[in-house]
């Protein structure tokens, strides 16, 4: 229900602010009566869903995992300017324990990373294709993994 009241009162702001006219009574009545019809709707089709409320989970597991996006990345730019870049490029399989949400933001992150890429999915885990297999750290992936399970252990339920 507040969900609901939410995008009621969101639609109805909008909906002021895009018009810019909220000067009348007609005004302030079309704008909530045409969020009052695109509320129902919404209601009647099944709302935003619970990936809408896990949304910020995953926002907030992003930016945790920020940094060592960064840092991945400052270190590639550096090996390509000193023009020291000694590949080792290889297909690793990722196993993994996670299901459902959890499963696909963690191949997300891992994508993310760079001299990353998650090339197939499967019952047990992950294909990832990787630019240098000597800089794979299983802790890390471990860690990430853990991160990943522990901000979405409610979804499961």
């Amino acid at each position: 229900m507040l969900h609901a009241a939410a995008m009621l009162l969101g639609l109805f702001l909008i909906w002021l602010a895009a018009t810019q006219s909220s000067a009348s009574a007609v005004d302030i009545s079309t704008a909530a009566g045409a969020a009052l019809v695109c509320t129902l709707v919404m209601s009647r089709a099944g709302g935003a869903g619970a990936a809408f409320a896990r949304a910020p989970r995953a926002l907030y597991v992003a930016a945790m995992h920020a940094p060592a996006v960064v840092a991945g990345a400052l270190a590639t730019i550096r090996a390509a300017m000193a023009a020291d870049v000694t590949l080792n490029p290889a297909l690793m399989r990722i196993k993994t324990r996670s299901n459902g949400v959890e499963r696909a933001a963690f191949a997300h992150l891992l994508s993310a990373t760079p001299g990353m890429m998650v090339v197939e999915t499967d019952a047990d885990g992950y294909l990832v294709h990787v630019t240098n297999e000597a800089d794979i750290d299983a802790a890390e992936l471990g860690r990430l993994e853990r991160m990943v399970g522990a901000q979405y252990k409610d979804a499961r339920r």
